[in-house]
């Protein structure tokens, strides 16, 4: 779990099956993942997967400088199998006249504008590479790309053998979430004078990739009640995440044997708990043996219901915490509050104040749980579980 400061970046080894979920900003992969994966070429490795989980700059501007670096078909700094990234042209687009002139110009417009920059507090700073979408870099370096050229999308339902023993099942986005990102992003560029069809092309790629990576998020109320003892509970606090680019986010169950993890993204709380209902139809939680907190942990995309269903040993929570404050306390103190026969482990990638927090909290029930720092080092699971 690199330190990809607001961002997510997990490199996964899966008994010599190796995956690469999101990569930070670009200079979170310059600083670390660069080197990692340097050293696993060496020794004969690849990556058997690259998942893009959506298009927000802390997950995907990483994956720019990666895949605007490693090379051609012919020569490759290391291999790469699989690329997952759901762009405009994953959906399916109606038959239309290609952009006329001033169509072009207003996508250019969005062009120039380029990658939003990582935080200026990101140690040695690195801008993503400013010119091309991952769209772009993919399909000109000649990846397979959600299974063949990037036509499809990658949505519920889909799923991936690795290895023998490995397995990826995606559990979201529904294809509707996507839908209704392009849905927005024609209406944002509606507002500026375009006229098209967004029918694929580079420009295309690439304008809705900086325009996707760089759009606020609509406001999500925050409730403030006042608690008679200063503590407020998840329940009181939790209002649903409304981000489309949030919703938008690849959600997996990655399984080698019997051992499962799921990674979220910043995916919305509603949707996976439902996606887990239809899959499992569970009475008690689902354990997985280990959960990437959704959306770094943050109070509109972790609920009390979602906790209901899905529970493990092990929790992974990325964030610097300069971003809407995550990971919030509230959430914390849900994951470690419930009963359960095992003992928690949380894992943070910075030391935040919400995480200082946890470690003087007295679970509710009584269940043990631990807190622990992980700075860009192998999290193994199984060995101090």
């Amino acid at each position: 779990m690199y330190t990809a400061r607001n961002g997510d970046a997990f490199l996964i080894d899966a008994g010599g099956t190796y995956l690469l979920i999101d990569a930070g900003f670009a200079s979170t992969y310059q600083n670390f993942i660069a080197t990692d994966l340097a050293q696993l070429a060496k020794g004969g490795g690849r990556l058997d997967l690259v998942v893009c989980t959506h298009i927000d700059a802390d997950h995907i501007g990483g994956l720019l400088e990666f895949f605007s670096g490693n090379g051609t078909p012919a020569k490759r700094g290391i291999e790469v199998d699989a690329v997952w990234h759901n762009s405009l042209r994953s959906l399916p687009a109606p038959t239309a006249e290609p952009d006329g002139f001033h169509d072009r110009m207003v996508l250019e417009a969005i062009r120039r504008r380029g990658f939003p920059r990582a935080p200026i507090s990101s140690p040695a700073p690195i801008s993503a590479r400013q010119g091309s979408s991952l769209a772009k870099l993919l399909r000109e370096h000649g990846y397979t790309w959600n299974s063949g050229n990037g036509s499809t999308c990658i949505s519920e339902g889909g799923a991936l053998a690795l290895s023998s023993d490995v397995r990826v099942q995606v559990i979201g986005p529904a294809t509707a979430r996507l839908e209704e990102l392009r849905s927005r992003w024609l209406k944002e560029v509606r507002k500026l004078g375009y006229k098209g069809s967004s029918q694929p092309t580079d420009l295309i790629d690439d304008a809705y990739e900086m325009w996707c990576a760089s759009a606020p998020a609509p406001a999500v109320p925050r409730a403030n009640p006042i608690a008679a003892n200063g503590s407020l509970r998840l329940e009181e606090v939790y209002t649903p995440d409304t981000s489309i680019a949030n919703g938008s986010s690849i959600t997996l169950i990655i399984s080698k044997g019997n051992k499962r993890a799921l990674f979220l993204g910043d995916a919305w709380a509603e949707d996976v708990a439902a996606k887990l209902r239809s899959l499992y139809t569970p009475t008690t939680p689902i354990i997985f043996d280990v959960i990437k907190v959704s959306h770094h942990g943050s109070r509109h995309n972790t609920s009390v219901d979602l906790l209901s269903v899905a529970d493990s040993p092990c929790f992974l929570v990325s964030s610097d915490g300069t971003r809407h404050g995550h990971p919030d306390f509230e959430v914390l103190a849900e994951i470690v509050d419930r009963p359960a026969p095992f003992k928690r482990h949380l894992f943070f990638n910075y030391e935040t104040a919400a995480s200082k927090e946890l470690e003087s909290h007295t679970s509710k029930s009584g269940t043990a749980f631990s807190v622990h720092l992980a700075e860009n080092d192998w999290i193994q699971l199984g060995e101090q579980l």
